[in-house]
């Protein structure tokens, strides 16, 4: 008798998600570009009310870290913060306009970190350092692999993001087809999305934040005495 039940998602099937999902994670980037072009203006005007939640997570994350560069807990934040920030992201598409929003707003938001981090670095905050601040106080030269573990992160974690969002935008096209949002709809479409995610993009976010976590510590020992008594790291993601 033949077995009825659907067969368990391959690496290879996974991979082909991935593929199929190229186009969709494309239009994530661009969203995400529009956003991060979005900022300049934001910040220029001091519009308070966009900028509120990613300098609050900043400070929130920069308080959790704490003084003292300690390894395992700042890889630990990177990679818990954007695995599960991205699974979400993968599977907002139930939602149906959300995936392309967030790649919007998440660009917004890290094009205003990185405009005010020298403001975050000048405030009374029990923690490291953002990286702009921490690159002007170097005192030596920044050695070779910290820029090739800074280049694996961008290689790694932003595809990641942007075919993740696009996988829940590829979700919410499914769904938003008359007679499609069904439960059985949502189940198939989010077991094959987790098991890509599970399979693919959850090593890339590993990898990335030790690559991140390295790049941080070569830039603490590059910046010298300067760096000496504010070592850590900046915001995940």
């Amino acid at each position: 008798m033949a077995d009825a039940r659907p067969a368990m998602p391959s690496f290879g099937s996974s991979l082909s998600l991935l593929v199929a999902h190229l186009w969709l994670g494309v239009v994530a980037a661009l969203l995400f570009v529009a956003g991060l072009a979005t900022a300049a203006p934001v910040v220029r005007h001091d519009y308070r009310a966009l900028m509120a939640l990613p300098l609050w997570m900043v400070r929130k994350m920069l308080r959790f870290l704490g003084p003292g560069f300690r390894p395992l807990r700042v890889f630990s934040a990177i990679f818990t913060f954007n695995s599960v920030a991205i699974f979400l992201y993968m599977l907002s598409g139930v939602l149906i306009v959300v995936p392309a929003a967030v790649a919007f707003i998440t660009g917004l938001h890290i094009g205003v970190v990185a405009l005010k981090a020298p403001e975050l670095h000048g405030e009374e905050v029990e923690g490291p350092p953002t990286a702009p601040a921490l690159a002007r106080r170097q005192r030596g030269s920044t050695p070779t692999w910290v820029g090739f573990c800074g280049s694996l992160v961008l290689l790694l974690e932003l595809p990641s993001f942007w075919l993740a969002v696009g996988m829940g935008i590829g979700m919410a096209r499914e769904l938003s087809v008359p007679g499609r949002y069904t439960l059985k709809t949502l189940g198939a479409l989010a077991a094959e999305r987790i098991h890509a995610y599970w399979m693919v993009i959850l090593p890339a976010l590993f990898l990335s934040a030790l690559a991140e976590t390295a790049a941080i510590r070569g830039q603490l020992k590059a910046g010298g005495p300067a760096a000496g008594g504010h070592q850590g790291d900046n915001e995940p993601g």
